[in-house]
């Protein structure tokens, strides 16, 4: 698609102010122009735009050099209010239900347990094959999603969810020592995905994938969860692990903008 001229003067800007934001210091106008390709004569219109709208300043003595000011963290804080995840996963979650033809949720963490917060349930199949609820909750070493958000913590924030919750038995397949439960994130971490194997339910497999935020920490999970009739490991690992992970990183990106800078590059 064609830019207009007004596209490119705000994509400039933008550019530098992602420059800008990227400094641990304030910047000198030939730097910013260099690092954004840009003649210091337009770097300096861009400049003098953002001071005037209260978004930059430029030091009175030395080197006068450029920053940003707090008014940009005003504006993240106001976006992250009205960012609604279940929103944006919501969409995807409906496609993955009815790809797969079975009941999808979207999860986040709540101290020592997932609390579920989106499920859409696939109408392919019997409503007794549901277990999630929205608001329900769930330990976190026996499900899928709750292995994700382990996956990512180190060993001594693991050993405190042991100490405050315990790893209790639910079926004999529930993972219930610290070493076993050590083993099965490596393996988590190698695929990318989590599994609940009948440990929290008999007859019952979980899958679930991470959404990450723009530092990479999950922020949430989205997962499916069916009889082993039907999500057998061979097609958990062949087709769904391999689908949930796709959709999920195509959720982080739409989530952290990683979408637009892709297609930028594209």
């Amino acid at each position: 698609m064609k830019r207009t001229q007004g596209n490119q003067s705000v994509e400039k800007m933008l550019k530098i102010v992602e420059i800008m934001a990227a400094s641990s210091d304030p910047m000198r106008l030939l730097d910013i122009a260099n690092a954004v390709e840009q003649p210091s004569s337009t770097a300096l219109r861009m400049l003098n735009t953002l001071i005037a709208m209260g978004y930059a300043y430029q030091e009175e003595k030395g080197m006068r050099r450029y920053g940003l000011t707090m008014k940009f963290l005003s504006i993240g804080q106001q976006a992250t209010e009205h960012l609604s995840y279940r929103d944006i996963i919501h969409p995807y979650l409906v496609h993955l239900s009815k790809t797969i033809g079975e009941t999808c949720c979207v999860a986040d963490r709540r101290g020592n347990k997932i609390v579920y917060f989106d499920v859409v349930v696939s109408d392919t199949r019997s409503a007794l094959t549901i277990r999630q609820q929205i608001g329900g909750s769930a330990f976190m070493h026996c499900t899928g999603s709750g292995k994700v958000f382990l996956m990512q913590d180190p060993e001594e924030k693991l050993d405190q969810l042991i100490r405050d919750v315990g790893l209790p038995s639910f079926t004999p397949h529930t993972i219930t020592t610290r070493e076993a439960l050590l083993e099965e994130l490596a393996i988590c971490r190698q695929r990318g995905f989590a599994m609940d194997n009948e440990e929290i339910e008999l007859g019952m497999r979980c899958l679930a994938a991470p959404v990450y935020d723009i530092h990479h920490h999950v922020i949430a999970t989205i997962s499916t969860s069916g009889p082993v009739s039907r999500m057998s490991r061979e097609r958990c690992i062949g087709e769904i692990g391999p689908l949930f992970c796709r959709t999920a990183e195509e959720i982080t990106d739409l989530i952290t903008g990683r979408e637009k800078e892709n297609q930028q590059r594209g």
